[in-house]
């Protein structure tokens, strides 16, 4: 199977690839093929994806509220992590840094 991430829109098949059916790219007109090749492709909405990047864009780098109740939490004595997790957290951070 082949994967195009790098087309956009709608393209025909290929001619002599089939298709789930197992027919071939002129599936329309009713030839088939007894070629077995998988084919997939993407389509990207350009406009979507660029509404969605201003979308994220426009978020702050820091989520306040999310900081301020952690740190509430931590000032109550609410939070609290496993020494597993923390244990966890720095051989994944360092294998990712020598990696």
């Amino acid at each position: 199977m082949r994967v195009d991430l790098t087309s956009f829109g709608v393209e025909p098949p290929e001619k002599g690839t089939t298709g789930r059916a197992g027919q071939t790219g002129a599936a329309e007109t009713g030839a088939t093929s007894a070629a077995g090749v998988d084919q997939t492709r993407f389509s990207f909405d350009q406009t979507r994806v660029q509404s969605l990047e201003a979308q994220v864009l426009a978020q702050p780098e820091i989520r306040q509220a999310k900081v301020q109740s952690l740190q509430q939490a931590i000032g109550n004595g609410e939070y609290s992590v496993l020494p597993g997790q923390i244990a966890n957290a720095m051989v994944s951070e360092l294998a990712g840094a020598q990696g």
